[in-house]
């Protein structure tokens, strides 16, 4: 109701200057409105209304691992592009990050402003994950970059990491 203009209590309308009918407000009411319906009836909402990134193993077929060491953000490109699905979310390369940190094979460290930045473990070598450094605008800055071995790792489990990263955000939505 809110999101209509509405005022919940006496369903009367709201006038225009009060601050519940700002239109950001509106669109954020919807956008609570809906999610607390996905709650209500078990359905799982996600953001703007797409549906969690998902990838079936066909698709995973069809990912080009490059032969040389790239960042995740190259990979998850890559796997988008496979998976090419305007209904759906992307995949975003903090969930096969975090998924490395659980297992270890990455490790996240703070700097002292309170940044988190990952680096590398012992298990990293393991599976052909490196690091190299970079200078940029603001400095110098250590690159991950993920050998055609460690490509193939994360697509071997890619539908795990998936899997645990909707099972985390569904607990954590229905939790918070």
């Amino acid at each position: 109701k809110l999101s209509a203009g509405i005022n919940p209590i006496d369903d009367s309308n709201m006038n225009n200057d009060t601050v519940l009918k700002n239109e950001r407000l509106s669109r954020c009411f919807a956008y609570v409105a809906e999610v607390l319906d996905g709650v209500i009836n078990g359905k799982s909402v996600s953001k703007r209304g797409k549906k969690p990134f998902s990838v079936t193993a066909g698709q995973i077929a069809k990912i080009n691992i490059k032969s040389e060491n790239v960042p995740i953000s190259e990979l998850t490109s890559e796997i988008n592009s496979a998976v090419d699905d305007s209904d759906m979310k992307k995949l975003q390369p903090k969930i096969i990050n975090d998924w490395l940190v659980q297992n270890g094979y990455l490790s996240n460290r703070e700097d002292k402003m309170g940044h988190n930045h990952r680096e590398l473990t012992e298990k990293s070598s393991e599976i052909g994950i490196t690091s190299k450094q970079g200078m940029g605008t603001f400095g110098e800055y250590t690159i991950i970059l993920y050998s055609e071995q460690a490509q193939k790792f994360i697509l071997d489990n890619l539908s795990e990491i998936i899997d645990e990263s909707n099972n985390t955000k569904e607990n954590d939505y229905v939790q918070g």
